[in-house]
């Protein structure tokens, strides 16, 4: 019996609030799996520990566990032996993978699963329920990550690599409860493999529209995702924007190296002609972009999780091909490490079934509003790096159009005289402050010029005048009469304290 005494497990206190969502709201009606009653928490701190790891995996499943599983790409490097140099001590301490074995699993279906939403929701506050990104952009420069692409391309021109996958981290801030913020993402973006996992006061929300590997009984599936395109508000345009996508000699190539490399891992499982290619170059449409996929099927497979990983892990789609090769230079061109983002995120049955994503379009918030969510692209011998650039943006798109809701607002006192704003220099710190934490475009000298247009034009009495500005830098200004006020005035308490932790509160 394997050794269990240095493995970092854990029975929370907070077991009762720890839960974990496996949904599928593309499908007509939706469904999902809910995990809850926390048995254990299970972190990989030490390298020595992945198979014992495993072994303690196995035992609660035979003991009718479900397991949550949240494994970072860096495991990679502990998986595949040729990689173990590129392992270093801030990827172990991350951890690099955690698991929650569950007592109960709860089948939510159509109706069902509206109704635990429901439920959820209406237990927040109205303030928690107001949930939002308020920031969430690039942390890597644009003259950065074009020369990265370029030395990709070096890399390719150079015959080390046919495909190499680049990501960046994108950061910001949220306000609410991380509950109302994804049940806005899901809205955002239906897809088949959405997860959302409460980790005490830290969460997963993911909405991956990528399968990495699903086991049903003997036959593993994989549903690699390579080639995209911006959907377009006009049908007709959108139309042929899909249509350019499947018919793409780039990107179809992007998936079809991709798709060889899935091929040949899933051989090391399986016996020869068991591996098959049964979809090909399929498009799937999400709300804002179209994607190409395809399906690879192996079986019979009698493997253990732990043997699937080590063929599979991470997914090729994120990587580029040939995969070690690729890993390598990930590792030399990317700052930052990747965690969960591009590894593997999902559930494991009792039976030994199992469904876990490519964790893409996940997003993780930590206490204080902070917030991360990764995205990337797969760099071949003809990308153009403005246009790869462009791509991840576009993947993001789902998330960042949540932080364009909302205008900075200024309201300002207007007298007739030489000095028509007198606290106007408070109101345009105050407005650049907020615009350059929020990441709003602010031009101080236009807006200058643009404020003293309009009160030229402003009849000589005491106004009220009101500043909007938008994330891209646009202004727009009104006005309005200001009376003075007669009267005793009058306060009415509110019916919901404000949260003092409230982000919005300091803008």
């Amino acid at each position: 019996m394997a050794d269990m005494s240095h493995l970092s497990t854990s029975a929370s206190a907070s077991a009762s609030d720890s839960f974990a969502l496996f949904e599928d709201n593309l499908s007509d009606p939706p469904r999902a799996r809910l995990l809850s009653g926390l048995r254990e928490h299970i972190c990989l701190t030490r390298v020595e520990d992945v198979v014992v790891l495993f072994d303690k995996l196995a035992a609660l499943q035979s003991e009718g566990c479900w397991i949550a599983l949240a494994a970072h790409y860096e495991l990679g490097y502990v998986l595949e032996p040729k990689l173990s140099s590129l392992l270093k001590d801030r990827d172990v301490e991350a951890p690099l993978l955690q698991a929650w074995a569950y007592e109960q699993m709860t089948p939510l279906h159509g109706t069902t699963l509206q109704q635990w939403w429901d439920a959820e929701l209406s237990a927040l506050s109205p303030q928690e329920r107001e949930a939002g990104l308020l920031s969430l952009t690039p942390s890597i420069e644009h003259a950065h990550y074009v020369d990265l692409v370029h030395r990709a391309l070096n890399y390719i021109r150079e015959g080390d690599c046919y495909q190499i996958n680049l990501t960046f981290p994108m950061r910001g801030q949220f306000f609410g409860d991380p509950l109302a913020l994804f049940e806005r993402l899901r809205e955002a973006q239906p897809v088949h493999y959405g997860a959302l996992i409460r980790n005490n006061d830290k969460w997963i929300l993911s909405r991956s529209p990528e399968l990495f590997v699903a086991r049903r009984n003997m036959q593993l599936e994989c549903k690699p995702m390579k080639g995209t395109a911006l959907r377009h508000t006009d049908a007709a345009r959108d139309a042929e924007q899909a249509t350019a996508l499947r018919g793409s000699a780039k990107d179809c190539a992007e998936n079809l190296m991709i798709v060889d490399l899935i091929r040949n891992d899933l051989g090391r499982l399986s016996p020869a002609g068991g591996v098959q290619v049964t979809q090909l170059f399929e498009l799937e449409t999400y709300r804002t972009i179209h994607q190409l996929t395809s399906t690879v099927l192996a079986e019979p497979v009698t493997a253990t999780l732990l043997q699937v990983l080590r063929a599979l892990f991470p997914c090729g789609s994120i990587t580029g091909a040939p995969k070690i090769r690729a890993m390598q230079i990930i590792r030399e061109l990317e700052r930052n490490a990747r965690g969960l983002y591009c590894g593997a995120l999902g559930w494991i049955a009792p039976n030994g079934d199992y469904t876990l994503n490519v964790p893409i379009r996940t997003l993780h918030t930590a206490p204080g509003g902070s917030c991360r969510m990764d995205i990337g692209s797969g760099i071949v011998a003809d990308s153009i790096a403005g246009n790869e650039y462009a791509e991840c943006l576009s993947k993001a798109r789902f998330a960042t159009a949540i932080c364009e809701e909302f205008q900075l607002i200024e309201t300002m006192r207007f007298d007739a005289g030489d000095v028509p704003f007198a606290l106007l220099e408070g109101h345009i710190a105050r407005l650049a402050r907020s615009a350059k934490e929020l990441v709003f475009n602010f031009d101080e000298k236009k807006a200058r010029e643009q404020i003293d247009r309009f009160a030229s034009q402003l009849e000589p009495h005491t106004q009220r005048v009101r500043l909007l500005l938008a994330r891209n830098g646009d202004i727009s200004l009104n006005a309005a009469a200001l009376n003075e006020m007669s009267g005793i005035p009058t306060v009415n308490l509110g019916s919901y304290l404000l949260d003092p932790n409230d982000l919005r509160l300091r803008h």
